[in-house]
């Protein structure tokens, strides 16, 4: 009886999940890769869930202003940034997991406007709009010769390019395909005025960047890391990415 019971219990603690706690992310808003009116958030959302529930955590995301989440993460008031460029500034204040995925930036402007460039010094005549506390490109963030007009949000700015209050807007091709298409029904013919010209800034890697101060953070840092390589060996990464392509068709 009593070898009964003590297999009963060994079997118990092996087949249930690991409690790990609960894991905290926010971002903004940044579809096709993750949003919050997307089927589960989008497939980055849907990934980093996966791979932290693995590891047994209660995972929930938040959507806000990215310079909101940057400021609450950095105090701790949540564990993570999800969908963060590396830079060595954030890295002061953030560990960041293996990549995710990766998106490519540059810039937006009108179709009738003649703009062209090969270098970055050819723009510096030009009013460039940036969401508030984006990275775009190394080389882009550190240009003090450019005129970067600071805007809340990705919407706004494309509107501003749309209306001629800017001449370009940077951000991620996929991301300012998504919303320019979204923008048509307030702003006809937007999705044939705007396009997205070459050479691209960057192809950026996407992280979850765990704040510093969050409880356990190196742990969690850890944890997250053995959830994706285990997703990405079962073909889960795979499967989730390819599900969420076929709904964006």
């Amino acid at each position: 009886m009593k070898k009964l019971i003590f297999l009963i219990i060994v079997t118990l603690l092996y087949s249930a999940p690991c409690i790990a706690g609960r894991f905290t992310l926010v971002t903004v808003n940044f579809p096709p890769y993750y949003g919050e009116n997307l089927h589960n958030q989008g497939w980055v959302s849907e990934v980093v869930k996966t791979a932290l529930e693995i590891k047994g955590y209660d995972v929930e995301i938040k959507f806000m202003a990215w310079k909101d989440a940057v400021e609450a993460t950095k105090g701790g008031d949540y564990d993570a940034l999800l969908g963060a460029y590396r830079t060595r500034r954030r890295s002061a204040d953030y560990y960041f997991t293996a990549p995710v995925g990766q998106v490519r930036t540059g810039l937006f402007k009108r179709r009738d406007a003649e703009i062209s460039f090969s270098e970055l010094k050819e723009l510096k005549n030009y009013k460039i709009g940036v969401v508030e506390g984006y990275a775009t490109s190394k080389k882009f963030d550190s240009a003090d010769f450019l005129k970067k007009i600071p805007v809340v949000n990705l919407d706004t700015g494309l509107k501003q390019v749309y209306e001629g209050v800017l001449d370009l807007m940077a951000d991620s091709r996929a991301v300012g395909k998504y919303h320019i298409k979204n923008l048509e029904n307030q702003n006809p013919g937007i999705t044939t005025k705007i396009e997205f010209i070459r050479p691209f800034l960057a192809m950026n890697k996407i992280y979850v960047a765990i704040s510093k101060k969050a409880t356990n953070a190196q742990k969690k840092l850890i944890h997250f890391n053995q959830g994706l390589m285990k997703i990405y060996r079962n073909g889960t990464f795979r499967r989730i990415k390819n599900e969420h392509k076929k709904l964006n068709e």
